[in-house]
């Protein structure tokens, strides 16, 4: 190895190993998140395609609370849309895990929760249907 680019080369091989802990550790306080469960019922739980016009308004990836669902999705986030509880609650759907409601779902539909999925799993949002799942109402234990 060239001598003049070792010191380089070590610095940058630091600096990544540096950013690599940072992230494992972001990753695992939000993975140590620890809840409470306020309540939990049966509901009815669909799925929709996030950034597809067809199945949100103008704004696709654009969710009630303004942030941008698709690359929430992209960086393996969940998501979901419900009415009968704040935006940003989370709640823990059997089969799905937890997800945070970063969006609303057209009035009608009051009790139910839909699942975000990205615009190209269509597919998997249609195989996923209309199921009737134990959902629970989370709070995040300070």
């Amino acid at each position: 190895m060239n001598k003049d680019k070792w010191p380089t080369t070590v610095v940058m091989i630091i600096v990544f190993i540096f950013v690599m802990i940072l992230c494992f550790l972001n990753a695992a306080r939000a993975a140590d998140k620890v809840f409470f469960v306020k309540s939990e019922t049966i509901r009815y739980v669909t799925a929709y395609n996030v950034g597809d016009p067809a199945q949100t308004d103008d704004t696709p990836c654009i969710g009630a609370n303004g942030k941008d669902i698709c690359k929430a999705l992209a960086r393996g986030e969940k998501h979901c849309a419900a009415n009968f509880v704040p935006l940003g609650t989370s709640l823990h759907i059997d089969q799905i895990g937890v997800c945070v409601v970063t969006d609303r779902m057209n009035k009608r539909y009051r009790n139910r929760v839909d699942i975000a999925m990205p615009k190209d799993k269509r597919q998997d949002a249609l195989i996923f249907g209309c199921q009737k799942l134990q959902v629970r109402i989370l709070r995040e234990v300070e």
